[in-house]
C-alpha cells in the first residue's frame, strides 16, 4: 500500500511537472504576442485571494522559501502578480544566458517585460517587482489590471502557477481613491470567476472564517466550493484553549477542495531576517507536538499545502486540456483566416509590386464589368443594385417621367390664344395657322432638354456610386493610394464619358427643333385636327345651350307673377336668347363659359337699351352680357373703355393702351377653331418627339456611359496608373493595415506554437514515464479529511 501511494505521487509530480510548465509556457507566448487568454480561452492558474492582514504574502514566500515579495504597513500588491513555480532537479537554468561564465545558480528569476535577464538576488527581484508595480500605476498608493509575470525556477519549489492579487481593503490610505475597495474587489472577480482558475483563499485562524473576505468573494463565483482551496493562517497565535480543526474538517465553511493550515514568520522573525527554511523546521515541531493537530497532521504545513495545490492544479489542468486544445486550434483558424484576409503586403521587389498593381486594376476593372452586366459573384436579393439600379433610372425614372410631361396641360386657351395673335402680327389669322403651332411646339420641346440631360448625369452619379462600393469592398483599402488613385482614374473616366453623352443628348433634342416633320405618319395633320376641334366645339356649344336654358327657366320662375306676367318680356327674352345662340359669338377665358351671341358687345349694349331689357329684374343672358357696358377684350379678359377712350361733347378721345395687354378673348367660332386645332396639333407633335426622346436618350446615355466602362476602363487605369515611378507611392500601406497584420501574423505565430507546445506535451509525459491517460484524472478532493456540501 506505501508502495503504491509512492507510485500515485511519483506520477503526480511528474504529471505537475509536465503540465503546469505547459500552461506556463502557454501563457509566456500569448502575453508576449499579445494574445488575451480571455472568453473562450482562459488557462487555468490558481489566483490568491486574501485581505491585507490574512498573511498571503507569507504563505506565497513560504511556498517559494525565499523573501522577495515586497512588504510593509500599507497595501504592497497593486498589480497582479503571475507566479511561476518550476521544480529544477538540477543547479540551473535550462538555458543560461549567452557569455554567463561559471557555475550556473542553484535559484535563478526571470521577469517576462525583461526577458533573457536572469535575477540569482532575490533582493534584486523584490526591488524590481517595487519598481515595475510603481511604473504600472498611476499613483503611489493605486492599483493596476496589469500584470507582472515571474518565473522562479528551484529545486526548492514545486511546479505551479500562482497569481497574487491586491489583498482586500475597505478604508482608503494615503492618495488611493475613494473606490479602491470597489477596484480591488472587481479586479478579483475577473480572475476568479473565470470557470478555468481555482481559487487558493488565504484567511486567518484568529478571525472568525465566517467573515472571512477570501471566501465571501470565493462564494460569490464558485458556491458549491468545487474550485476553492481554502488555508487557514496564524495558527499558532490563536486564543490558549483554542484550535482550528473544525475549520481544517470543514465544517463551519465546507470546500470540495479542503483547507491547509499553516503557520506564518511573524513581524519579528522577518526583522530578525529568520530564514524560511527555519521557519518551515519551527512549523514543523508545532503541528507534531500540538495535542489538537494531530489527526489532521496531513492538512497541516508549507510542504502539505505545495504538494495540495501541484496536484490539485495539474489535474485541474489535465480536465480542461483537452477542451483547451480544441479551442486554441480554432482560434488559430481564425487568425489564419484574417492574416488572410489582411493580405501579405507590399512585396519587396518592383516586379512583384508591378505585378500586385496590375492584378488589383484587372480585378477592379473587372468587378465594375460584372455589377453592371449583372454578373456579380454576390448578387442581393435585398434591393437593387448595379446595372438594375441604371435600368430603373433609364426607364421608371427618365422614361416615364419623360411621358408624363405633357406641356398642352400647363396651356391655357388664353396662352394659345396670344401666341396666334403674336404669330400673326399685323395680319389677320388664318383658320389653320402654320406659325404659332411651331413656336408653340419648339418651347415644348425645350422642356425636354433638361430631363434629357438629367438622365445621363443620374447614370454617371449611379456608375461613380457602383465605383465607390467596389473599393470599398475590396481589400485595396489597404492601399489608400492605390484606392483613391483608382476613384479618381475613374471618375476621369466616367466624366470623359458625361461629356459627349450630353453632347449627344444635346443633338438629339436640337434635332427634332431643328425641323418640324409633319410629315410624320403619327402626326395627326391639319383636317383631321380641324374635324377633331369641331366636334369638341359642338360638344361645347350644346353643354353652354343647356346650361343657359336652365339659367332662363330659373329666371322667368323668379319673375313676379310668374309666367302671366310681363309676357312680352319674356317673349323678347326669348327672341334675344335665341339670337345669341343662333349669332355664333363665343367667348370662354378658363373654366368658366360665357353666351354665345352673334352681335358685337357694344350692338349688345344699344339692344339691350332699346327693348328695355336692362329693367330690374331682367335676368335673361342678354341682362348678364349688359355688364359689358363700357368694357372692352383686354387683360385679364376686359379693360375699362375710359382707360382706353373717353366721349365728351360727341368726340372720341383715344389714349395709350396699357403695358400688359393679352390676346382678346375667342369671340366667333373660327377664333375659337383656331385654338382647338393648335391644342390638338401641338400635342400631337410632342407626343412624337417625346417618344424620339425616350427612346435615342438611353441609348446615348448607354452608348457613351455604361457600355464604355467594359470597352475602356481597365485600359485607362493601366494607362494612368501603371507607371514604375508611381507604383511604390501607390502601395504604401495605411498604418493601420500594416499593424493588423504584423498583430495578426504574431497572434497566429503564438497560436501556432501553442498548438505545437499541447502536441509535445503526451511524448514529454511518455518519455518521463507517465501513462498519458493520468491526463485525464478525476475531480476527486485531496485528503480523506476533506469534506464537500
Amino acid at each position: 500500500m506505501p508502495q503504491q501511494q509512492q507510485q500515485q505521487q511519483q506520477a503526480h509530480t511528474t504529471l505537475g511537472d509536465g503540465l503546469v510548465p505547459l500552461v506556463n509556457r502557454l501563457q509566456d507566448i500569448f502575453s508576449q504576442a499579445g494574445v488575451e487568454a480571455q472568453g473562450d480561452l482562459e488557462l487555468p492558474q490558481i489566483a490568491v485571494v486574501g485581505s491585507q492582514s490574512s498573511g498571503k504574502s507569507s504563505v506565497l514566500e513560504a511556498l517559494v522559501g525565499r523573501d522577495f515579495l515586497p512588504r510593509g504597513p500599507d497595501i504592497c500588491t497593486r498589480r497582479p502578480l503571475v507566479l511561476q513555480l518550476v521544480h529544477t532537479p538540477y543547479a540551473g537554468p535550462l538555458n543560461p544566458p549567452h557569455g554567463s561564465h561559471g557555475p550556473p545558480p542553484m535559484e535563478w528569476g526571470e521577469f517576462l517585460h525583461r526577458p533573457g535577464e536572469i535575477f540569482t538576488e532575490f533582493e534584486a527581484i523584490r526591488a524590481e517587482i517595487e519598481a515595475e508595480t510603481t511604473r504600472g500605476t498611476s499613483s503611489s498608493k493605486g492599483v493596476s489590471n496589469t500584470q507582472i509575470r515571474l518565473k522562479i525556477c528551484s529545486p526548492h519549489v514545486l511546479t505551479m502557477t500562482l497569481v497574487d492579487l491586491p489583498g482586500i481593503t475597505r478604508v482608503p490610505v494615503g492618495d488611493q481613491p475613494a473606490d479602491i475597495e470597489a477596484q480591488i474587489r472587481e479586479m478579483i472577480l475577473s480572475y476568479i470567476r473565470r470557470e478555468s482558475c481555482l481559487i487558493l483563499a488565504v484567511s486567518p485562524a484568529n478571525s472568525d472564517l465566517g467573515n472571512s473576505d477570501a471566501l465571501t468573494l470565493s462564494k460569490l463565483v464558485d458556491p458549491e466550493g468545487r474550485r476553492t482551496i481554502g488555508v487557514i493562517t496564524k495558527l499558532d497565535i490563536m486564543d490558549r484553549g483554542t484550535d482550528a480543526c473544525s475549520y481544517l474538517r470543514g465544517e463551519v465553511v465546507p470546500l470540495r477542495l479542503g483547507y491547509i493550515g499553516v503557520i506564518n514568520r511573524c513581524q519579528q522573525d522577518i526583522v530578525q531576517r529568520r530564514s524560511i527554511r527555519e521557519a518551515r523546521a519551527a512549523e514543523s515541531e508545532f503541528f507534531r507536538h500540538h495535542p489538537a493537530y494531530g489527526e489532521v497532521a496531513g492538512m497541516c504545513g508549507t510542504e502539505a499545502l505545495g504538494r495540495s495545490v501541484s496536484t490539485i492544479l495539474a489535474r485541474h489542468i489535465g480536465n480542461l486540456l483537452p477542451t483547451l486544445q480544441d479551442k486554441i486550434v480554432a482560434r488559430r483558424n481564425e487568425a489564419a483566416r484574417e492574416l488572410a484576409a489582411l493580405g501579405d503586403g507590399r512585396p519587396d521587389d518592383a516586379g512583384g509590386q508591378a505585378a500586385l498593381v496590375l492584378e488589383k486594376l484587372h480585378r477592379y476593372a473587372a468587378q465594375f464589368t460584372k455589377s453592371v452586366t449583372g454578373k456579380s459573384d454576390d448578387l442581393s436579393t435585398v434591393a437593387l443594385e448595379g446595372g438594375a439600379r441604371i435600368h430603373f433610372v433609364l426607364q421608371d425614372i427618365f422614361v416615364k417621367g419623360l411621358e408624363s410631361l405633357d406641356p398642352t396641360q400647363a396651356m391655357t386657351e388664353e396662352d394659345i390664344r396670344t401666341a396666334i395673335q403674336n404669330a400673326a402680327g399685323t395680319k389677320a389669322v388664318l383658320l389653320l395657322p402654320e406659325e404659332p403651332f411651331e413656336v408653340l411646339v419648339k418651347q415644348a420641346i425645350k422642356k425636354m432638354s433638361d430631363p434629357c440631360q438629367m438622365c445621363a448625369r443620374i447614370v454617371h452619379d449611379e456608375l461613380s456610386r457602383i465605383a465607390r462600393q467596389l473599393l470599398a469592398n475590396q481589400d485595396v483599402q489597404r492601399y489608400p493610394r492605390l484606392a483613391q488613385a483608382i476613384e479618381d482614374s475613374t471618375r476621369d473616366f466616367l466624366g470623359q464619358g458625361l461629356l459627349p453623352a450630353e453632347h449627344m443628348i444635346g443633338s438629339l433634342v436640337d434635332c427634332q427643333l431643328a425641323h418640324i416633320n409633319t410629315n410624320h405618319r403619327d402626326f395627326v395633320g391639319g383636317s383631321t385636327a380641324l374635324r377633331r376641334a369641331q366636334q369638341e366645339l359642338e360638344q361645347r356649344r350644346a353643354a353652354e345651350g343647356a346650361i343657359v336654358s336652365a339659367e332662363e327657366e330659373d329666371a322667368m320662375l323668379s319673375t313676379p307673377g310668374g309666367g302671366g306676367g310681363g309676357g312680352e318680356e319674356n317673349a323678347e327674352d326669348g327672341a334675344g336668347g335665341q339670337v345669341g345662340r343662333s349669332g355664333g359669338r363665343y367667348a370662354a377665358k378658363g373654366a368658366k363659359s360665357r353666351s354665345v351671341l352673334g352681335e358685337s358687345n357694344g350692338a349688345i349694349v344699344e339692344r339691350a337699351h332699346a327693348t328695355g331689357s336692362t329693367k330690374e329684374g331682367k335676368k335673361g343672358p342678354i341682362a348678364r352680357l349688359s355688364s359689358l357696358e363700357g368694357k372692352v377684350s383686354g387683360a385679364g379678359g376686359g379693360v375699362d373703355a375710359s382707360l382706353l377712350y373717353s366721349h365728351e361733347n360727341g368726340v372720341v378721345t383715344l389714349k395709350e393702351p396699357p403695358g400688359n395687354i393679352r390676346a382678346s378673348e375667342p369671340v366667333t367660332d373660327e377664333e375659337m377653331l383656331q385654338v382647338l386645332v393648335t391644342r390638338i396639333l401641338l400635342g400631337s407633335y410632342f407626343s412624337i418627339s417625346r417618344s424620339i426622346l425616350a427612346d435615342t436618350v438611353p441609348k446615348a446615355v448607354m452608348h457613351f456611359l455604361v457600355n464604355s466602362v467594359a470597352r475602356g476602363l481597365q485600359q485607362h487605369l493601366i494607362q494612368s496608373l501603371y507607371s514604375p515611378n508611381l507604383i511604390p507611392s501607390l502601395l504604401m500601406e495605411h498604418p493601420e493595415a500594416e499593424a493588423l497584420r504584423l498583430k495578426a501574423s504574431a497572434r497566429l505565430a503564438a497560436l501556432s506554437a501553442a498548438v505545437s507546445t499541447i502536441g509535445e506535451l503526451p511524448q514529454e509525459l511518455l518519455a518521463a514515464g507517465v501513462n498519458v491517460g493520468a491526463v485525464a484524472v478525476g475531480h476527486g478532493g485531496h485528503g480523506g479529511g476533506h469534506r464537500g456540501y
